[in-house]
């Protein structure tokens, strides 16, 4: 072939497509067309032809809608066999009518109690679903004929189904919609009625007016009742009856849609009044690939005869003309479409359909787009890519020339991994355009997905990302939550669906703002250093983000966010040149819970090099609603632990943490004294750790075992179990801890059997007392030393500068409190 006659070629077929509005979807087949208006929109109810069919292998249906005529939404695929537990194949022609606020979608489907057609009913409460069985069993069973159901409810309310092939056959429905009225009866065929008598009536070879074959929509204009259908036997074109009433006696009127090159050995139609115009509905195969299993619905204007009757209509590629604009001002989903190449759809239960399988070359075409006299500055749109994106051009009124915008669309992670690009306009974008959405990048290979787009007359928002780094705390290659210079958090969650969304962080509920993308985003007060749980409130219920590592905190799992400190941080980060330990999960068996367990345990970095040396053990316990695991996430020990070691500040040592078994909120029981309730709240764990985890420890690990190298420390709650645990029994322990020790109401001459009545015999037995605090609380530490100094004992106060009863006061408290352990 000569290559220019081949560009030539090409060039035409590009420009017929260009101009073509029929069918008007090209993302897969669709068949059998049930027209619907509601609420100022129409719908189009739709089979499915597979891709490279060789019989009408359809498994589902499909819902399409517009407002203008030409732009259509995919609503993808709210029914399919699997909808109905009694059929297992088969879904054909169907229609969908609303009545009483309710949707019912009228279907037929291959019925396992019969082994043969059957007519169903799925009821949903808006358009497009979603659609459920209406009464989990078929509506009619029992004949292969059974099949292409049409429903019209008349003025009065009544409702009256047809269905059929090559029989037609009628019943009325009972106002629940779902049961038949009376019985169902099979229409009297005549030459006069139909063009030809019954089926088994027909005489072999005679020619007749018309025949019936299947495929009825029924429907009433100006007091006329009209039944159209396929007729002619295969190759089929339309035909219709009129009739006085619904169930007539009928007419026979002629042909409406003759037969024609349409590309499908059949044909099926529906009529709809729409703004002041009549619409007619029905498929071809004239998609690039279709035929008589692959159809594809088209739909022509026309105008009734004075008379009411039809006047003949011809299938065309141009369709028809629009009757409305679209705005760019705002979401409009991709799928939104008045003709496209090369492209798929997909559903997604959260983003919903989306764009799919976009090739360098394949393109969209949005039709009638008003940009108003006021040019935008900004294109925004949704988009996601597992691999290598591409590039986003678009024109307008024809591909070709210099794009008014072009976005890049990078890798995001994943197929439905969707992150919102911006960029600039070109400045000349007004009043209405064609709008093309041309897909570019690497040849041969899929691009990204393409979830929705809108322009905006607003100029660029400022990238926070820009001004803001990444929390330490978020999971690897997420982005938020972010914090500014200032310390605010910034915070940023996808949820379309939800109707409202707050963040909790430090106590204090911020109100998300949500955006046209489905994007809430939120920024906090300026917040202290160091470590803090935040949750999100979505709906009222309260969820960890899924973009934050997760931390046992505030009695369940929850989110965190780190706000560093500067360089007077560095002691509990871990640095370079400085061995690092380990934080090894240890399970093992309480015979006093009767219940396995589990704790953590550092070892230094030494501790596997240097096999003969034992170790001090220091037992170090979290706080009220958190677990063993809090002072190797939150609290940032084994990082603490690692630096001093290495500065030499203090002993190499071992360390444990254990759960307090305090991981719900304590909550006195009412009439019971308050101090016994404190002594019952985490009481197993005074007999699990001296009699079964101290055991354990000294028998797993190169431990020294007396008290002069044993010591216990806890954080608030933690404190309370230290003194509990420590004071009694300091044949054990010779060095104490508390970190905002929960310590109230501790009389310190009588508590522990008088432990501190006799100083010199403490000062003696405990080598080291230390109680700590921050600035910021109440929590009498200071006033306890000073009882304690008055009695004479000896006791070390520290308190931390500007925190509260928060985990940075417990890191300060442990860096302070481990250097003078074993020493």
């Amino acid at each position: 072939m000569n290559k220019h006659y081949l560009m030539g070629s090409m060039a035409l077929l590009m420009a017929g497509a260009l101009h073509a509005q029929n069918p008007i979807v090209q993302t897969c087949y669709t068949t059998d067309p049930a027209p619907m208006v509601h609420d100022g929109r129409l719908y189009v109810y739709t089979g499915h032809d597979e891709d490279k069919a060789d019989f009408f292998w359809m498994q589902d249906w499909r819902v399409y809608s517009t407002t203008d005529m030409v732009n259509w939404t995919d609503h993808g695929s709210p029914l399919a066999i699997e909808t109905f537990s009694w059929a297992d194949d088969r879904a054909w022609a169907a229609q969908c009518v609303e009545h009483n606020g309710k949707f019912y979608w009228y279907v037929c489907l291959h019925s396992k109690l019969s082994n043969a057609m059957a007519i169903g009913v799925a009821v949903g409460d808006s358009p497009t679903g979603p659609f459920k069985d209406a009464i989990g069993k078929p509506l009619h069973d029992g004949s292969w004929d059974y099949i292409d159901p049409t429903v019209l409810i008349d003025d009065d309310g009544a409702a009256y189904l047809y269905w059929g092939n090559p029989n037609i056959y009628y019943a009325k429905l009972n106002p629940d919609m779902i049961s038949i009225d009376g019985e169902v009866h099979r229409m009297e065929q005549t030459v006069e009625s139909f063009g030809a008598p019954n089926p088994e009536a027909r005489v072999k070879g005679k020619k007749y007016k018309d025949v019936y074959t299947e495929g009825p929509w029924l429907s009433k204009r100006n007091g006329k009742y009209y039944l159209l259908y396929a007729a002619g036997g295969v190759p089929e074109h339309i035909a219709y009856s009129m009739a006085d009433g619904p169930l007539g006696p009928w007419k026979y009127m002629g042909e409406i849609m003759p037969l024609q090159d349409t590309g499908s050995f059949t044909n099926h139609c529906g009529v709809i009044d729409y703004k002041g115009n009549s619409y007619f509905f029905y498929h071809t195969g004239k998609l690039p690939g279709g035929g008589g299993f692959g159809r594809s619905v088209a739909v022509e204007q026309f105008d009734y005869n004075p008379d009411g009757t039809f006047p003949l209509i011809n299938a065309t590629r141009e369709g028809v003309k629009p009757v409305g604009t679209l705005s760019p001002y705002g979401r409009v989903e991709a799928e939104t479409i008045a003709w496209s190449e090369g492209l798929k759809t997909e559903p997604n239960a959260v983003t919903g359909v989306y764009v799919s399988d976009a090739h360098d070359g394949d393109y969209i075409k949005v039709r009638e787009v008003d940009f108003g006299d006021r040019a935008p500055k900004r294109f925004i749109a949704s988009a996601a890519s597992a691999l290598r994106g591409g590039r986003l051009e678009v024109y307008a009124d024809s591909i070709g020339g210099k794009p008014v915008a072009v976005l890049d669309v990078p890798g995001t992670g994943g197929w439905e991994s969707w992150r919102t690009f911006e960029t600039s306009v070109a400045p000349t974008l007004t009043g209405v355009h064609d709008i093309y959405f041309a897909f570019k990048g690497r040849k041969g290979c899929k691009l990204f997905n393409f979830d929705w787009w809108e322009f905006s007359r607003e100029e660029a928002t400022p990238d926070v990302r820009a001004t803001t780094q990444a929390a330490s705390t978020n999971i690897p290659g997420v982005e938020y939550p972010r914090l500014d210079a200032q310390r605010r958090a910034h915070f940023r969650f996808y949820a379309p669906q939800a109707t409202r969304l707050q963040v909790d962080c430090c106590g204090k509920k911020y109100d998300m703002q949500r955006d046209a993308a489905g994007f809430w985003t939120a920024v906090t007060d300026p917040l202290v250093v160091g470590f803090h749980y935040y949750f999100l409130l979505v709906d009222g219920v309260q969820v960890a983000d899924p973009a934050s590592y997760t931390f046992f905190g505030c009695c369940r799992v929850s989110s965190g966010i780190e706000v560093p400190e500067g360089e007077e941080g560095d002691y509990y980060r871990p640095q370079q040149g400085v061995p690092h330990g380990q934080v090894r999960s240890c399970t093992y068996y309480s015979e006093t819970t009767k219940a396995f367990r589990r704790c953590m345990v550092y070892t230094p970095a030494e501790y596997e090099t240097n096999r003969k040396k034992r170790y001090p053990v220091l037992y170090l316990q979290h706080g009220m609603g958190e677990d063993e695991t809090g002072w190797s996430t939150q609290g940032c020990m084994q990082h603490i632990m690692d630096n001093l070691i290495a500065s030499g500040e203090c002993e190499p040592m071992i360390v444990v943490m254990d759960s307090g078994d305090v991981e719900a909120p304590f909550s006195p029981r009412p009439g019971k004294d308050v101090e016994e309730e404190r002594a019952r709240y985490g009481a197993s764990f005074y007999g699990v750790i001296l009699d079964d985890l101290i055991p354990m420890i000294d028998r797993t690990f190169r431990t020294r075992t007396d008290r002069d190298h044993r010591a216990m420390a806890g954080l608030s709650w933690g404190g309370y179990q230290t003194f509990h645990t420590a004071l009694p029994h300091l044949d054990k322990f010779s060095y104490i801890g508390t970190f905002s020790g929960a310590l109230f109401g501790v009389d310190l001459k009588t508590c522990f059997d008088g432990v501190f009545s006799d100083a010199a015999r403490f000062n003696k037995q405990v080598h080291y007392l230390f109680l700590g605090c921050g600035s910021e609380e109440n929590f009498g530490t200071k006033k306890m030393v000073d009882g304690l100094r008055e009695m004479g004992i000896n006791a070390t106060f520290y308190e931390s500068p500007g925190t509260a009863h928060e985990w940075l006061t417990w890191r300060r408290c442990l860096r302070e409190f481990v250097p003078h352990l074993f020493k």
